[in-house]
């Protein structure tokens, strides 16, 4: 059994509007139950750190020039990269 176009094309669109309509419901509840909730606490009691407040700490600051950061070296989850050495032809 043959299905005319438009019904196939209806369908395709039908379905891409219900998934939008989904995916918008689920960020609304996320959102409603991030604002009610308060923030996650890991096991040991310590408050998931927040991007502002990170941010706030080193505004105005290049860390490449900071004295702290100068003899700190590479944090334990960064492996140390390679000096580049100097193209000798340009």
């Amino acid at each position: 059994m043959l299905l005319d176009i438009g019904s196939v094309f209806g369908g395709i669109a039908l379905a891409v509007v219900a998934f939008v309509v989904v995916v918008l419901v689920c960020v609304v509840i996320l959102r409603l139950l991030s604002a009610i909730l308060p923030p996650y606490q890991g096991p040991y009691g310590d408050a998931a750190p927040e991007q502002s407040e990170a941010s706030e700490e080193t505004d105005g600051v290049d860390p490449e020039s900071s004295p702290e950061s100068a003899g700190a070296g590479s944090s334990a989850n960064e492996r140390p990269r390679p000096e580049r050495a100097e193209d000798p032809e340009g």
